[in-house]
């Protein structure tokens, strides 16, 4: 394990000692942090970059080697993260830009490689410190919207738009759910207070009034419970009708939810009869139209992020959408805007993001170590979480919010690789077994 170990003994015990106990700090000062200062979430995203760094420069030739290894084995993985960026320097090529370059709200996936050899460097154990992140976000959300939802649904939340602000608290709160799988037996308190993380992200995602959002909360219990050993299949097939008993309790008793599914209901009819086109149902149906419309005007380049707007002022005045819908600065929808912006290449760029981890840790999800099967679970819950989330709003829209899918998954990634090479060594320096 060089790239975990060579550091050791490339600083001074006092100095490495400082780095990792800092580098573990801001691991879960990030998600923790998000909402509450976006700022110092992104200055956390910058140290963790420079943690890696050091951890590459100082583990010399040796785990540079490694680490060139791991990037060889798993290409197709680090090149799903940068396909975005790829996509988008494709398209400036295409369309003879004067000066191709990816801006930081791209290339945030692609630095994903750079984070993944310092996440190494902290090994399972400092890479756990997240879980913590998790706690206190979904914590922080649910009583933040319980305090400036109790006047009406807002628009936004401190910094950020609703949408996002409860998409990511549920998924906070789903994922410390998760984590439980990384205590040992006799933890009560710290599992207590994980599944109290996860309540509150239901809760957050319930104040939020996000309609989007709800649809993923049975997707991602699905994921927690598929990450469950504990329990048989019986259990979580009882688990899921508890889900679906709850549910449908929530709506029968709570008026915020049947006002919003009626809502959803009546917009539909609106914009189906012309009635009302300019709903937040109808304008979202009116962009994705929009959208598809630009891809096939435009399939190999799309029209370009920068001129999204302007395009969809164009379809205004041939009335494809109306002019309120023309004001809207994203298609409501990661899929199609990235379709409509980067053409066809930006479409398997998307789906790359999204289903080559899938893939991937659905496959470690089957392994006999429980530690890599919770990573996994971790990571199919963030990659399931996100292609929801995207289908009514366009997640990937901000730096902060594709910062937090990069380093979550760079988590996931690392501790599923750091357990594997754990398992060889184990089995290495195990004395073979004499056949009887």
């Amino acid at each position: 394990m060089l790239l975990m170990t060579r550091l050791q003994g490339s600083l001074p015990l006092g100095i490495d000692k400082a780095l990792y106990l800092s580098a573990c700090v801001v691991l879960a000062a990030f998600p923790a942090l998000m909402f509450v200062k976006p700022s110092l979430s992104n200055t956390c995203y910058g140290l963790l970059l420079g943690w890696s760094v050091i951890a590459l420069a100082t583990g010399g030739r040796a785990a540079v080697a490694e680490y060139g290894c791991i990037l060889r084995r798993y290409w197709p993985f680090m090149l799903a993260m940068a396909a975005l960026p790829l996509a988008l320097l494709l398209q400036q090529l295409l369309t003879g830009a004067d000066d191709p370059h990816v801006p930081y709200l791209y290339l945030r996936f692609a630095l994903f490689i750079v984070l993944v050899p310092g996440l190494l460097r902290l090994g399972r154990r400092g890479m756990q410190n997240i879980q913590w992140g998790f706690v206190a976000c979904a914590l922080i959300s649910a009583l933040w919207l319980h305090e400036v939802a109790a006047a009406g649904r807002p628009s936004h939340v401190g910094f950020s738009n609703v949408i996002p602000f409860g998409n990511l608290a549920l998924l906070t709160g789903m994922l410390a759910v998760i984590s439980t799988g990384w205590n040992r037996p006799g933890e009560y308190v710290q599992v207590g207070v994980k599944l109290l993380a996860g309540f509150a992200g239901l809760y957050a995602s319930y104040m939020s009034g996000t309609r989007g959002g709800w649809i993923a909360v049975p997707v991602l219990v699905l994921v927690s419970l598929m990450a469950s050993r504990k329990l048989k299949r019986i259990h979580k097939g009882a688990g899921l009708l508890v889900l679906a008993g709850f549910m449908a309790a929530t709506w029968l008793s709570s008026d915020r939810v049947q006002q919003r599914t009626m809502e959803t209901v009546s917009e539909l009819s609106q914009f189906a009869h012309h009635v009302t086109l300019d709903t937040s149902t109808g304008i979202r149906l009116q962009l994705w139209r929009a959208s598809l419309k630009m891809l096939q005007a435009h399939p190999w380049a799309g029209v370009g992020p920068e001129n999204y707007e302007q395009a969809l002022k164009g379809l205004a005045e041939q009335h494809v959408v109306t002019p309120l819908a023309a004001t809207m600065p994203h298609a409501h929808n990661d899929i199609l805007h990235t379709g409509a912006t980067l053409g066809i290449p930006g479409l398997i760029a998307i789906f790359a993001l999204y289903l080559v981890p899938v893939a991937f840790f659905l496959y470690h999800l089957r392994s006999n170590d429980r530690d890599t099967q919770v990573a996994s679970a971790m990571g199919l819950a963030l990659c399931c979480g996100f292609m929801v989330f995207g289908l009514t709003e366009a997640m990937f829209g901000t730096t902060l919010v594709n910062a937090c899918y990069s380093l979550i998954m760079a988590v996931c990634f690392a501790y599923v690789v750091s357990s594997k090479k754990a398992l060889r060594v184990q089995a290495a320096s195990s004395p073979p077994r004499i056949a009887t």
